[in-house]
């Protein structure tokens, strides 16, 4: 199987994030065999400059030809002055009409990890919220007639929205197939109080609900759902609504989580054409070169490029896991960054997903051993966080990727068994001494390639008693992989007095 994209970098921040969006998912061919081949074109105003033309017909052409599209951002103010024709917005709109897209999937995720970063509160966040708005792409105000015209006392200026049965048909469908997928609720947004469009709706989206017997199906005044976007976000599974009121609320969900820098869009059109996926960010040009862009939007717009147009549904789980992780545990751009955590790049975010894909994707064996080998480390998360199920990392209240769970590690605190019973070298473990010192975020063993602790410097501290605390912080267990994986994490004890309890050796 060969996966066919047409790579359009565009303008501004574009090729930056784009470039990382590129290096996962070559991160996914080299953990799975799967065969990714990749056009680049120019579009925007990169393709003005170049050719004249915002979108040149060598671009439209790739494009036609692949499986798959990855855009990463179109516009900027030095094009602003130029004719319709010519600007960079107006490639775009061809791009999308030449696939004949009629549907805009954004998917909004608001990680546990980003309350406190965004404008809800935490306890509106709570665990999270994923809602996925489908908007409709091609009917509405902004293709109805429209007109200015001169009057004796002033102008006169006029839109007319228009949809017909077809339209809202196969966007409706889509958004119940969709949530076939998802929790099976569909909320579908109108405003049939007043608009006769919105009464056709409607009526149209109940007939088509009948065909989904299994999707609950809610209608919404659009007011009203703006109003529960904000107050009660985790009550959307997937909202559906037309053109104009798709547009606004897709932006206010856009809000919710903290930074555009987040959000990913699919547009999906006619069957034989090829999809359309893009960050819903801007080209941010007073960023562009700065390699401070965050790249998670074009990054996730890969992931729904797996899912929506080569159906990969695990590698597009696991580009989004790896997101998560990294939104959890960075390394962060500056947009997403807590408050005085250390900010990284655009790259370094990038090669930090597409390594954490791999983990994922092409997990190594465990190599049984007789005496079992465990990584202690410390992370910088509110002890309340939980593990995830069956994942010893990130979380550490119970996980372990090993076949017997640790002993209890009580939230931040390590517990009796899971400590040494005296500081310095010489704690009896397979041949292997180990020495516990204070880390930045709590006590750990000593690395094996680190100076003695009685070195100056370097004083060894007696380990934290069972229930004691480390700086708020949490001390979390996870089998060790193999060389290469996870590299931060080479503190190691083998089973023995004192020994962390554990359920297999990696490599």
């Amino acid at each position: 199987m060969t996966c066919r994209i047409a790579v359009l970098p565009g303008d501004g921040i574009g090729p930056e994030v784009i470039r990382e969006a590129v290096r996962v998912v070559e991160a996914v061919g080299a953990a799975t065999g799967i065969a990714f081949d990749f056009t680049e074109a120019p579009i925007g105003g990169a393709a003005v400059e170049a050719t004249g033309d915002p979108l040149p017909p060598e671009t439209e052409q790739a494009c036609l030809a692949a499986g798959a599209i990855l855009l990463g951002a179109v516009g900027g103010p030095r094009w602003d002055r130029e004719p319709a024709a010519r600007r960079p917005e107006t490639g775009l709109l061809r791009l999308r009409k030449a696939v004949g897209a009629y549907a805009n999937l954004r998917p909004v995720r608001v990680h546990r990890a980003m309350a406190g970063r965004g404008p809800l509160r935490p306890e509106v966040v709570g665990t999270g919220i994923d809602v996925l708005i489908v908007r409709e792409l091609t009917g509405g105000l902004y293709y109805g007639e429209r007109g200015l015209q001169q009057e004796p006392f002033g102008e006169r200026a006029y839109d007319t929205m228009v949809y017909t049965t077809p339209e809202i048909e196969r966007i409706v469908r889509m958004a119940f197939q969709l949530a076939r997928g998802r929790r099976r609720r569909v909320v579908s947004v109108d405003k049939s109080n007043v608009l006769e469009t919105s009464r056709l709706w409607r009526r149209v989206t109940e007939a088509v609900a009948e065909e989904f017997g299994d999707v609950e199906l809610e209608h919404m005044l659009v007011d009203n759902a703006a109003m529960q976007l904000v107050r009660n976000p985790g009550r959307f599974d997937v909202l559906v609504t037309e053109n104009t009121f798709g547009d606004i609320l897709s932006d206010l969900a856009a809000a919710l989580c903290g930074s555009l820098g987040l959000l990913p869009s699919a547009s999906l059109g006619l069957p034989g054409r090829p999809p359309l996926f893009e960050p819903v960010h801007g080209s941010a040009p007073d960023i562009a070169g700065r390699g401070i862009a965050n790249p998670l939007a074009a990054i996730a717009s890969a992931a729904l490029m797996l899912r929506y147009a080569f159906g990969l549904e695990r590698e597009a789980r696991a580009v989004e896991d790896a997101i998560d992780e990294v939104l959890a545990y960075g390394p962060w751009t500056p947009d997403i960054a807590p408050p005085g955590a250390p900010v990284a790049g655009t790259e370094e975010v990038g090669r930090a997903v597409a390594l954490k894909v791999r983990e994922r994707l092409a997990p190594a064996p465990l190599e049984p051993v007789d005496a079992p080998l465990q990584v202690a480390f410390w992370d910088p998360v509110e002890p309340a966080d939980p593990a995830p199920p069956g994942e010893g990392y990130p979380g550490g209240t119970a996980g372990t990727t090993g076949e017997t769970p640790p002993a209890a590690v009580p939230g931040s605190s390590l517990s009796a068994a899971a400590a040494p019973a005296a500081s310095g070298p010489g704690v009896a473990g397979d041949n292997l001494a180990v020495s516990w010192i204070a880390g930045d975020h709590g006590f750990r063993p000593v690395l094996p390639d680190e100076p003695d602790p009685a070195a100056p410097g370097v004083a060894p501290v007696a380990p934290p008693p069972a229930g004691a605390t480390s700086s708020g912080h949490r001390c979390s267990h996870r089998t060790r992989h193999p060389a290469g994986r996870r590299a931060e994490s080479k503190a190691r004890t083998r089973a023995g007095a004192g020994s962390l309890p554990g359920a297999g050796k990696g490599a």
